[in-house]
């Protein structure tokens, strides 16, 4: 009887823990965009620096994980931190004067209450820190959100190629290091949009984005909308910028404190009830 008991309640805290980060993990099987549905480069667009035949229009780039290592060692490429951002052809797509980006996402990015700070989604572009002044350089880019990909709702107070910079690895303290760290940071993490980041040295940084890898913090609840599946980043004729975008991120949710407390209780009641010192 008693190993039934066992086995039950076993069984029991193994489906809650099971349930939950099934869920989580289902959801952040692929957080970035998967599709490019439109592209208009406008003008302007910059060459790769060091192809210099080679545009920065491709928008494949803006797809998958963002760059957590720039170009090679051979070629000025190094880990990417505030201070080094990615800047290759392979890496980011410039959005031009009177250009705009639609990307996608397969599965809805959510308004989610359990998401931190409550941010919802996360751009990366190539915004960084100047390593002389230590104030950050943006490059603008207006950011609308679209649940049908036809209506779209503009964030307000958003710059798409904007803080937090990118930080690929959480154990490089260089601010321009030459090798691939061990520790990758987490890029469906967003930083506190409290942190300022300018004026910081690399161990201020990786205090402050507590372990997240950066990016553009947006709230949906700001636009009114409950899931987004479309985002398009446009960039206004006579704007005199040229923002790039690397990457967009769903961000993952932390978990419910009634969850960890469930699993906690039923452990602690495992732990207590069958003790051999209580027989």
């Amino acid at each position: 009887m008693r190993c039934q008991q066992i086995a039950l309640l076993t069984n029991f805290v193994f489906a809650v823990v099971l349930c939950y980060f099934h869920a989580t993990s289902t959801k952040a099987a692929n957080p970035w965009a998967d599709h490019v549905v439109s592209y208009i480069p406008g003008s302007g667009i910059p060459n790769d620096f060091v192809s210099p035949n080679t545009p920065l229009n491709n928008p494949t780039a803006a797809l998958g994980e963002p760059t957590r290592f720039t170009s090679d060692l051979a070629n000025f490429g190094g880990a990417v931190t505030p201070f080094n951002a990615p800047f290759r052809a392979n890496e980011i797509v410039t959005i031009g004067e009177g250009g705009e980006l639609v990307l996608s996402f397969d599965e809805p990015v959510v308004n989610d209450p359990q998401n931190p700070f409550g941010a919802d989604l996360l751009i990366f572009g190539n915004a960084f820190l100047d390593f002389f002044t230590g104030n950050p350089v943006t490059e603008g880019g207006m950011v609308e959100v679209s649940s049908d990909g036809l209506n779209f709702v503009q964030v307000p107070g958003i710059e798409a190629d904007g803080l937090f910079p990118t930080l690929g690895y959480l154990d490089l303290t260089d601010p321009f290091p030459t090798t691939v760290g061990t520790v990758l940071s987490d890029f469906t993490r967003p930083v506190d949009p409290k942190f300022d980041v300018a004026n910081k040295t690399m161990h201020e940084i990786l205090a402050g984005y507590a372990r997240s890898g950066g990016g553009v913090p947006i709230d949906l609840s700001l636009t009114g909308l409950n899931q987004v599946t479309h985002i398009r980043v446009t960039n206004p004729i006579g704007s005199g910028q040229t923002p790039e975008i690397d990457a967009l991120s769903d961000v993952a949710p932390v978990p419910e404190p009634a969850t960890w407390e469930l699993i906690g209780l039923s452990f602690l009641y495992l732990a207590t009830r069958f003790n051999p010192r209580n027989q």
